[in-house]
């Protein structure tokens, strides 16, 4: 009896560890180890078993544990107390995991909040796990299979050689990076019909940060600023928190005529050229900026991105092409589809603005770090960037005209579409009283990400750079379905569901091990990981802020779950339907209860 209670008394922790996974085996370790602290199944003062053991456990070598247990208990994730063993730390260590994915936080009780995002109520924000969705058309969120993965190994392993790194190691001016200044003057500034100076390019992180160094540089109180609508909502929150007097203005609009009500020394913002309804900066407008630039002393900041596609079809050239005028400056970024994460902008402009811009970018600590600028110098001055643009916008031709030839087959009564030169997207809009925000909260509970641009009038933007190419015709058929109201969406009522109720070992083994993608009332994306030992774990919120734990079981032929706090914590059941990659789920009475979309692996890079 007294074995018993002792072999009771043992930790006992599972570790499963994947060998396809790109971190060590020692890094897995770590990482399970956190996210078990994260989700309360390894408490604070809970004795971790010992090395040998959960070497063994894992089938690893006992060295692996050990190592782990020596980086956790250095980060102060875990203590040793002599002759006892190692515990969890009492307290989690201040500042390193109690935020982002892995964060300690106590799962909330309130299975209803709805965290207010920073974009304002309503606001469409695209999930963060949007490539796990089966169906996703955002425009600008980029497929892997598009990234030049083997040029970026090159490019890197360059600029993180030993000559480059002692280089860039030690810099302190506030000087960008020689090499990726020379590439930018030399191969990408032309295509916008610019010539520029070593001292008039700056670089920065995005063409958000940019736009917000200007700001911070020329807007204030007293600052008459006239923002184009086609400016994003953040960048117009932050002109409201300097308290600057904004006056928004649409060239396709009448926003010429506006434009002559400027006062002198404004800040004109022209935002990039979106949808089609956004207006061209035709040569005519161009110039008349320009005048107004001259006549008020006026700064004019003109926002642009390259095409994705390539099309003989030329837009107008940006406003620094057409004057030396020192009072205007050109936002640029580089190509999106030839990028690792976020694409990096530049500022051209005069050399007393750039020399301004530099130095509020040194006090703000912001920039672009010099390793990742001299890789980005490597990556253009091989070639490399040209061919990934190359090849990014063949593919990205062919998914267009796929996208168009989709929605002519599955909604031709129902929407019209329009796009622009150089655009991987549609703009749709419904013919009908379509409001767009609601069908984007539809269409991603079956899987479809849409964009919303303007709800009332039923405009929906579907781009190309985040979908394969087979999947277009499927994600459009399944939208049409929600446009037209098919019932093969899924029905209200059970007796009236096409496909099979999932029974026993067969709901069992649909279940079990799955990741569902849940969206929530208040429009905020949810994880649901439904784990093969009767676990549940949920993350929700844009940055998995809200948490909680669980467990799920099945009875007869109904899926049971329990969670921690949400939903109240209370025992629910459900007859469960499978269709496709959709899971739904009905009530005792046989009423439509809830939905989610089984998550697709993430794909790899080439």
């Amino acid at each position: 009896m007294a074995g018993a209670r002792r072999s009771a008394r043992r930790p006992h922790l599972e570790l499963l560890l994947d060998p396809n996974s790109p971190l060590t085996l020692q890094h897995q370790v770590r990482q399970k180890l956190i996210d078990a602290m994260s989700h309360g199944v390894l408490r604070p003062g809970r004795r971790l078993p010992s090395s040998r053991a959960l070497a063994r456990q894992a089938g690893i070598a006992r060295n692996t544990v050990t190592l782990a247990y020596d980086a956790l208990l250095a980060a102060g994730h875990l203590v040793s107390r002599p002759r006892s063993g190692i515990f969890v730390a009492p307290q989690p260590p201040a500042g390193r995991v109690t935020t982002g994915r892995r964060g300690l936080n106590r799962p909330s009780g309130d299975p209803g909040r709805a965290i207010a995002a920073a974009t304002g109520a309503g606001e469409f924000r695209r999930p963060p796990n949007w490539e796990q969705y089966p169906y996703p058309f955002l425009d600008g969120c980029i497929d892997t299979s598009l990234v030049a993965a083997d040029e970026w190994r090159e490019a890197l392993r360059i600029a993180f050689g030993k000559r480059d790194l002692l280089r860039w190691g030690t810099a302190t001016d506030p000087l960008d990076d020689a090499r990726l200044n020379a590439e930018l003057r030399e191969q990408v500034l032309p295509a916008w019909g610019i010539g520029a100076a070593p001292d008039e390019l700056l670089c920065a992180a995005s063409a958000r940060h940019a736009l917000h160094l200007v700001i911070d540089c020329f807007a204030g109180r007293q600052t008459p600023v006239w923002v184009e609508a086609s400016v994003d909502a953040d960048t117009r929150r932050r002109l409201s928190v300097l308290q600057a007097p904004v006056t928004p203005f649409d060239l396709a609009a009448g926003g010429a005529r506006l434009l002559g009500e400027v006062p002198s020394q404004s800040l004109i913002i022209l935002g990039p050229r979106g949808a089609p309804d956004d207006g061209q900066l035709t040569r005519a407008r161009a110039q008349g900026l320009l005048e107004l630039a001259a006549r008020t002393g006026s700064l004019i900041v003109e926002c642009t991105a390259p095409p994705q596609v390539r099309e003989p079809r030329r837009a107008p050239p940006a406003l620094r092409a057409m004057t030396r005028h020192p009072r205007v400056l050109l936002i640029g970024t580089l190509a999106q589809v030839a990028s690792l994460g976020s694409a990096p902008a530049f500022i051209n402009g005069s050399a007393e603005l750039i020399e301004r811009l530099r130095e509020s970018r040194r006090l703000s600590g912001g920039g672009v770090p010099f390793g990742l600028q001299r890789a980005w110098g490597y990556f253009i001055g091989l070639g490399h960037y040209a061919a990934a643009t190359a090849r990014a916008s063949a593919v990205l031709q062919e998914r267009r005209t796929a996208l168009r030839d989709a929605l002519n087959h599955h909604l031709h009564r129902f929407v019209s579409i329009r796009t622009r030169a150089g655009a991987s997207a549609y703009w749709v809009r419904g013919r009908a009283q379509i409001d767009a925000a609601q069908l984007a909260r539809s269409a991603a509970t079956v899987g479809v990400l849409v964009e919303p641009v303007d709800a009332a009038a039923g405009l929906l933007c579907m781009g190309v750079t985040s979908i394969p190419k087979p999947k277009i015709r499927e994600g459009v058929e399944r939208l049409a379905r929600l446009v037209r109201g098919d019932p093969r969406s899924g029905p209200g009522d059970l007796r009236q569901e096409a496909a099979r109720v999932l029974r026993g070992r067969a709901l069992r083994r649909a279940m079990a091990g799955v990741t569902l993608l849940y969206s929530t009332v208040y429009g905020e994306p949810c994880t649901i990981e439904v784990r093969a030992d009767g676990e549940l774990v949920g993350r929700a919120g844009y940055a998995d802020e809200d948490r909680d734990v669980g467990r799920w079981w099945i009875e007869g032929d109904r899926w049971f779950r329990q969670w921690h706090s949400w939903a109240y914590g209370e025992v629910a059941s459900f007859y469960t339907v499978l269709a496709g990659d959709q899971v739904r789920w009905f009530n005792a009475e046989g009423q439509l209860a809830d939905t989610a979309v089984i998550a697709r692996a993430p794909r790899t890079a080439r």
